[in-house]
């Protein structure tokens, strides 16, 4: 019952906001909201198993305030039939506000992503590929961390120059939509330069860069992350938890890539270190605008001390085509698993995103 009357709140949301407001003469602010909205429905169907049909995201967000300006972000999200904990009920992601200092240095304050990965900050409307890779789930900072969606509560400054951006963030280190457990603070540093060329020959685009995060962990559900190991260990960590993530992206003409290398050490009160890495590695083709064919190898190994954790090792291919009239996107994605001890199956996924409104401005000056 609270899922559907969550449901209906959004969908409320998504198409009945502006009925509200009178249209006025006067040009609107650009601090009143303005609203996106888009869902994504998913049928999966599994080598074992049942088939299914789920609601993978539907997203309301709404946005005021100039881009190069002070400006706000807030964000919500629902799903359904995913067998996930987070399933059936609305849930705030962002909320954030924007307050630049000048006009190289920024600073975040509220809920957000901390600045840690690369694909992470890949909105999941628009990826090459169905779904960000398990890899960057599990090792990103509050990845699967319950139902934090890898956000947290904080603030952040972000510096830019050339082609160099730098952040440091300093967090809460306990998760959004967590119960406080006296876990963190939560430090988190990003580093990365790059550059691009979009006016003469052949477009091209390139940045590397890397990123560490270092938290105190007093009570961290770290079982969903590290699958295979001990659940007396991560069920309950206490102890540091330190991260690093390298990565690189590039693109020319119709042809681009991105790679992520992470790595993890638990430092438990009691026990060894478990030290956990990974990578991935994926190009994108574009023989046409609309059309996108994408291929993904990834690796995980949740603890190279331990010669029984279960390692998962998978290809990922991908065919996305966007409309161009009207804002729809299908994605065909097959999943192909080499190995680990986990319930993973080759596993066709199809998905139907539309966008519901893009920037549709609420209320006007003179209304």
């Amino acid at each position: 019952m609270r899922g559907q009357i969550g449901l209906g709140f959004l969908l409320a949301l998504a198409f009945g906001a502006t009925a509200a407001f009178a249209d006025g003469a006067g040009m609107p602010s650009p601090y009143l909201p303005a609203l996106g909205s888009y869902i994504q429905f998913r049928y999966t169907d599994p080598s074992e198993g049942l088939d299914t049909w789920a609601i993978r995201r539907f997203k309301a967000m709404l946005d005021g305030g100039p881009a190069d300006g002070l400006h706000y972000h807030v964000q919500f999200i629902y799903k359904t039939n995913l067998q996930s904990s987070t399933d059936d009920q609305i849930y705030l992601q962002d909320a954030y506000v924007v307050v630049p200092a000048s006009n190289r240095l920024a600073f975040k304050i509220g809920q957000f992503v901390p600045p840690f990965g690369l694909e992470r900050f890949e909105p999941d409307s628009a990826l090459d590929l169905i779904d960000r890779t398990d890899l960057t789930n599990r090792m990103v900072v509050n990845g699967n961390l319950g139902k934090s969606f890898a956000r947290d509560r904080g603030v952040e400054g972000d510096f830019g120059r050339g082609g160099l951006c730098l952040s440091l963030g300093l967090f809460q280190g306990e998760g959004a939509n967590m119960d406080p457990r006296g876990n963190g603070p939560l430090g988190v540093v990003r580093a990365s330069y790059g550059g691009k060329e979009k006016d003469s020959g052949t477009p091209w685009f390139c940045r590397a860069g890397l990123a560490a995060s270092d938290r105190r962990d007093a009570d961290m559900n770290l079982s969903s992350e590290m699958t295979g190991l001990s659940r007396k260990l991560t069920g309950r960590f206490a102890g540091r938890d330190s991260r690093l993530n390298a990565f690189a992206e590039g693109g020319w003409g119709k042809l681009r890539g991105q790679a992520e290398y992470f790595r993890a050490w638990l430092s438990p009160d009691r026990g060894g270190e478990i030290a956990a890495h990974g990578a991935y590695c994926q190009v994108a083709y574009l023989p046409v605008e609309q059309l996108i064919l994408a291929l993904r190898y990834e690796w995980f190994t949740p603890d190279v001390h331990e010669e029984k954790a279960p390692s998962l090792r998978q290809w990922d291919s991908s065919v996305t085509y966007d409309f161009r009239r009207v804002p729809l996107r299908l994605v065909a994605d097959y999943l192909s698993p080499r190995g680990g001890g986990e319930a993973y199956t080759h596993t066709w996924r199809f998905q139907v995103q539309y966008v519901l409104l893009k920037g549709w401005r609420i209320g006007r000056w003179g209304a």
